[in-house]
């Protein structure tokens, strides 16, 4: 059937009802949905109209002349999903004071549903529109002096963009509002030659009424909030109520938004570096926090590479995981890369990073391995091992066979005089040596899900990768591990591999 068979159906029944394609935009839209939610049009994105975010597979509630209004997705095929919108409460004679409280409570719900600053933006100059304007725009400093604005018109799309200082000169009041002086909706007017191009779309007129209305709240830099049309001023208290809870809104959304870009900092600053080109040598790891919602934990690994083609690297493990275990690791990270300026052999090494735990105000402490690697003469390349208390690493030799690497050793940052031992290895070409920490060895699974992984598991998922790259050993390796877990919770894993080429 064609678009107009459709569009009769959906008009003979007298529903809200709107198609949606794969690609998230209107393809069919009830007369009953356009006459409730003029935004809702075939060939407009469904995402930021009518309060939608295009990102739904649930009930996505929305509001419309004060009434909320819930809507159910169907799915009709692979490209097309439609949506039924009916009213959450059953009619119920007008009254204006009731559709302004539902308005106001619905907008709220609606304000507090996602503290991304953006997402809350766009909120605030939708719902606003029909019910108190035509045209809804915030303006917000911005960086460099420059004015951010965020607008929603009736029938249109939301935008966003800055510009300079003279736009709060384009409209009576906006400045006064703007500045925080001013603490109650005011009239504004456009003035004659000033661009407007922050507040209309290039074809539109200039406005009959405009409302300005100050955006404060504890935490929020000062704003303002324009409303054009739609005779604002006749429900002052109506407007300053919405713009005290849009702020409080944006206030809560700039808060969230400030920490989480100072986690996000902080995390990337704790995660291992990308892994270094070292000559002679490819290297490959994998890192799995045991936190799900944080990419930090306890286990670490780095390499270190020198000018001369010699590389200093280590893996290990802080007991405990999760923020506190992570803090530690970063700070052991950055520990030896600032020691290892000073001291490059790995027992040595040990012995300064065991020091400096000490002295710390930490009470835990850590496993470590340390190796150092040179390429020797006759293209193979040497690795000298050291080992504070960590499992024992591997070596898959080129021909399958899997090597144990015994370096024993005392925990890092417990004893003030501490034992470490060392091992040398030499890798022939296609030979891989393997770190890993104990939550490889100590992932719990199997039919019952006590079982541990052990090193036995582990020796033999590495043996059954002879011949891979070291990239693609690790990626195995990791796979074994996950068909044990079978999506059981687990510790922090990391596992560090260096492969001669």
């Amino acid at each position: 059937m064609g678009a107009a068979v459709w569009q009769a159906l959906l008009d003979g029944a007298d529903k809200a009802v709107l198609v949606q394609d794969g690609r998230g935009v209107v393809r069919v839209v009830s007369r009953r949905a356009a006459e409730l939610f003029p935004d809702l049009r075939p060939g407009v994105e469904l995402a930021g109209v009518a309060g939608f975010t295009g990102s739904e597979q649930v009930e996505v509630e929305t509001t419309c002349q004060g009434v909320a209004w819930r809507w159910l997705p169907r799915r009709l095929d692979a490209d097309h999903v439609s949506w039924h919108g009916d009213p959450t409460e059953p009619d119920e004679p007008w009254c204006e004071k009731c559709a302004q409280a539902r308005f106001l409570a619905n907008t709220s719900r609606l304000l507090g549903s996602s503290l991304r600053r953006e997402q809350t933006l766009r909120s605030i100059v939708q719902l606003a529109v029909p019910t108190l304007a035509d045209c809804c725009a915030v303006m917000l400093p911005a960086r460099r002096g420059r004015v951010e604005w965020w607008r929603y018109t009736r029938g249109g799309d939301t935008e966003h963009g800055r510009v300079g200082q003279h736009a709060l000169r384009s409209v009576t009041a906006l400045a006064e509002a703007y500045s925080g002086s001013a603490t109650k909706p005011m009239a504004g007017h456009p003035v004659g030659g000033a661009r407007l191009d922050w507040l209309l779309a290039g074809d539109a007129d200039s406005p009959d009424s405009v409302t300005v209305v100050p955006l404060r709240h504890e935490g929020l830099p000062t704003g303002a909030l324009v409303l054009v049309g739609n005779g604002s001023l006749d429900n002052t208290e109506v407007v300053r109520d919405y713009a005290g809870r849009a702020a409080a809104a944006l206030s809560s959304a700039h808060s969230y938004s400030d920490q989480a870009r100072a986690t996000e900092v902080l995390e990337a600053s704790l995660l291992p570096a990308p892994l270094p080109e070292v000559p002679g040598v490819e290297w490959a790891a994998c890192y799995r926090p045991a936190h799900s919602t944080i990419r930090v934990g306890g286990d670490f690994y780095d390499v270190f590479p020198e000018s001369d083609g010699r590389a200093l690297f280590l893996l290990g493990d802080v007991c405990g995981n999760g923020v506190e275990a992570a803090t530690l690791a970063g700070r052991i990270r950055h520990t030896v890369e600032a020691l290892r300026l000073v001291e490059t052999e790995p027992t040595k090494l040990l012995h300064l990073l065991n020091k400096a735990i000490l002295t710390s105000s930490d009470n835990r402490f850590a496993t470590l391995v340390v190796g150092a690697m040179e390429r020797l003469e006759s293209g193979a390349v040497q690795v000298r091992l050291a080992s504070g208390g960590h499992p024992s690493p591997v070596v898959l030799r080129a021909s399958g066979a899997v090597e144990e690497v015994t370096v024993p050793g005392t925990l890092v940052g417990v004893l003030p005089d501490p034992h470490f031992s060392e091992a040398t290895v030499t890798l022939s070409a296609g030979d891989v040596c393997m770190l890993y920490s104990d939550g490889v060895t100590e992932a719990r699974g199997g039919s019952d899900g006590r079982e541990q992984f052990g090193a036995h598991r582990l020796s033999e998922a590495i043996g059954s990768g002879a011949g891979l790259a070291a990239h693609d050993l690790t990626r195995h390796v990791e796979s074994r591990l996950d068909e044990w877990l079978a999506g059981r919770d687990h510790d922090d894993v990391a596992l560090l591999a260096l492969q001669a080429v």
